[in-house]
C-alpha cells in the first residue's frame, strides 16, 4: 500500500494481508537493480511475501509477485484511483488487525480498476469499508425519525438517509436519487465477488462519490493527500489525437 526510501538502498513497505492485517517490513537493498525484492516490493504489488518479525518493524526475506498490476504504475488516472484506495485503507485501519474481508474487498477493486472501471472500484471500496469498519450508513429508515423510506430521500454525512419531513433539519443534507440509493444498497449488500456485473449509470456514480467523500470526510481528521493528487488528474485536458 505504502513504499519509503530508506538509506541508499532500503525500502520500508507498508502491505495489507488477508490473515495479520497491515504491517511495515523492511526489505533491505529492495532499491538496487539486482535485487530479487526490487520488484514485489513496488507499490501496489499484489505477492506473497516471507516476513520474519521484528519489535518494531519486521523484515522481509523472500517475496514473489502474483499480479504486478504494472498498469497503475504507468498510468496517471490509474495510479491516482489505486493511491486513493490504499490512502483509505492505511488511515482507516491499525496495525496487525486482520480482516479476510478487507483483503477480498481490496482485491476485487484492483481487478475492477485493471478492467478500466476503476470508478465503479473506487465507490465499492468506499461503502464496503466503512461498512467493515463499522460505520455503515442507515439506507431503509430515517436517519432522525426512524420511520421506514422508500422515495423523496436525502443523505446525511451524519449516518445516512433522511425522510422529506426531517431532512430541512440536518445541515448538508443533500438529495438521493432513487438509483443511486439502490446502487448504495447493492455495494452494501452483494457479496464483492458480484460487484462486476453492475453497470451503474455515470449519473448514480457522480452523486455516490459527491456522497461518498462527505460521508468518509466527516470521520477524517485531516484530508487524504491522494484526493489532491485524483484531482489534478482530473483537470488535465485529453491529449488530442494528430
Amino acid at each position: 500500500m505504502r513504499v519509503t526510501n530508506l538509506g541508499e538502498a532500503d525500502r520500508i513497505i507498508t502491505l495489507y494481508t488477508p490473515f495479520n492485517g497491515k504491517i511495515r517490513a523492511a526489505a533491505r537493498g529492495a532499491r538496487r537493480i539486482r535485487n530479487r525484492l526490487l520488484s514485489p516490493t513496488q507499490l501496489f504489488t499484489h505477492g506473497r511475501y516471507l516476513i520474519f518479525s521484528g519489535k518494531d518493524l519486521h523484515s522481509v526475506s523472500q517475496a514473489e509477485i502474483i499480479t504486478p498490476y504494472q498498469e497503475f504504475r504507468e498510468n496517471l488516472e490509474m495510479m491516482a484511483h489505486a493511491s486513493y484506495i490504499c490512502e483509505l485503507l492505511d488511515t482507516f485501519t491499525e496495525e496487525e488487525q486482520p480482516s479476510t474481508e478487507l483483503f477480498a474487498l481490496l482485491l476485487t477493486a484492483f481487478a475492477l480498476g485493471l478492467q478500466g472501471r476503476f470508478s465503479l472500484a473506487v465507490r465499492a471500496f468506499e461503502v464496503r469499508l466503512m461498512q467493515e469498519l463499522g460505520y455503515a450508513p442507515q439506507l431503509y429508515h430515517c436517519l432522525s425519525c426512524g420511520s421506514a423510506v422508500s422515495s423523496g430521500l436525502s443523505f446525511s454525512a451524519e449516518g445516512g438517509v433522511l425522510c422529506s419531513r426531517c431532512a430541512p433539519q440536518f445541515k448538508g443534507a443533500v438529495p438521493l436519487s432513487n438509483g443511486t440509493w439502490e446502487l448504495l444498497k447493492r455495494l452494501s449488500e452483494w457479496d464483492v465477488g458480484r460487484f462486476s456485473i453492475l453497470h451503474p449509470s455515470a449519473g448514480a456514480l457522480r452523486e455516490l462519490e459527491q456522497l461518498m467523500r462527505k460521508y468518509i470526510d466527516f470521520r477524517l481528521d485531516y484530508p487524504l493527500k491522494s484526493l489532491e493528487f485524483m484531482e489534478a488528474v482530473r483537470a488535465v485536458p485529453p491529449r488530442q489525437s494528430d
